[in-house]
């Protein structure tokens, strides 16, 4: 069966919003609920009921849907929830093709998305480098180097539930050899971490994965790894983007940073003030996640920011000031 682009994507559409089988026996969607949120999830597409019917019927036979409720006038159907072992040639193909994409891999960008898209001469507008570029405002660090067989050992245990035994050196070049029970992959600026739990216990650790020397695939993880999240170890602040602390932050902005600012606010609860007559800047009142990442970004602006509060992150970057101009200039009270 010959399937064109715009089917292929609709079948797995379909798939993607349909519950799954062990949701539960009060679930299941019918043919018109099916379309109902397809016309939600895209608005252009055209659908009738006998392409959905054609579509489910494909999708069963595949095994990738069943029918959860027959009925005569509205029968429901549900997701078919797959094995999380990976096939044999399907995980060569995916190796090979992970060897060329580590050796490229830059952080992803919804724009960086769009681009791919308007590329295709047949799906887009025919678009590429040539005409469309993505510069990061901030510098961009090569990213660390990754053996693919690591990786694809490292990602095969996540996706198949099993522990690891890995061969390790840190910053201080140890070498250790910890059991470990895979929980996710993140990539956080240049590098990509494994998230997992050590088999001693404890909470959950992060290791390089350009670090990672040797990877050994155990027996299935006796770890409850399946109910890891990711938008709750960020918000718990564990990947130095937390959500969980909000503050209050106020300060003078100047410069670029205010342009900048007044056209790309930090988020919704932004307030751009000018100052008064005479005085030059803005002031800048925002509720934003207390993190790292705000801390480097506030050091950034230079001069072009002058914090505030809140009275502890205030102390915390003159502290950094300090600690900078002493390095340049040496031991001079700036108490």
């Amino acid at each position: 069966m010959s399937l064109s682009y715009d089917r292929v994507e609709r079948l797995k559409l379909i798939e993607s919003l349909l519950p799954t089988a062990d949701q539960g026996a009060s679930v299941g969607f019918s043919s018109k609920q099916i379309i109902e949120k397809l016309a939600n999830s895209n608005p252009d597409l055209i659908l009738t009921a006998r392409t959905i019917q054609r579509d489910l019927k494909d999708l069963i036979s595949a095994g990738r849907v069943a029918l959860h409720h027959k009925s005569e006038n509205s029968p429901t159907y549900v997701q078919v929830a797959q094995d999380d072992e990976i096939d044999g040639p399907v995980w060569e193909y995916f190796i090979e093709h992970l060897k060329v994409e580590l050796e490229g891999i830059v952080s992803n960008t919804d724009l960086a998305k769009l681009i791919t898209r308007l590329k295709k001469p047949d799906d887009g507008i025919a678009l590429d480098e040539k005409k469309i570029c993505i510069l990061p405002d901030s510098l961009r660090l090569k990213p660390a180097v990754i053996d693919y067989r690591i990786f694809s050992s490292v990602l095969k245990a996540l996706k198949e539930r099993l522990s690891v035994r890995i061969r390790y050196k840190d910053r201080q070049e140890n070498v250790s050899e910890p059991t470990l029970h895979p929980l996710g992959i993140m990539q956080r600026g240049p590098r990509i971490y494994l998230v997992a739990l050590k088999d001693d216990g404890g909470s959950e650790r992060l290791y390089a994965v350009d670090r990672i020397l040797k990877v050994e695939l155990l027996g299935t993880s006796d770890k409850k790894t399946g109910s890891f999240c990711f938008a709750d170890y960020i918000a718990r602040g564990k990947a130095d983007f937390s959500d969980g602390e909000m503050i209050e932050l106020k300060a003078v902005v100047s410069g670029y940073v205010e342009t900048l600012l007044y056209d790309c606010p930090l988020n919704d609860s932004q307030k751009l003030i000018p100052m008064q007559e005479g005085e030059d800047g803005s002031l800048l009142t925002v509720t934003i996640p207390s993190s790292g990442q705000l801390l480097r970004w506030i050091l950034s602006c230079g001069s072009n920011i002058k914090l505030l509060s809140p009275d502890e992150l205030s102390v915390t970057v003159r502290d950094q000031i300090k600690k900078t101009y002493r390095s340049y200039f040496g031991s001079i009270d700036l108490s």
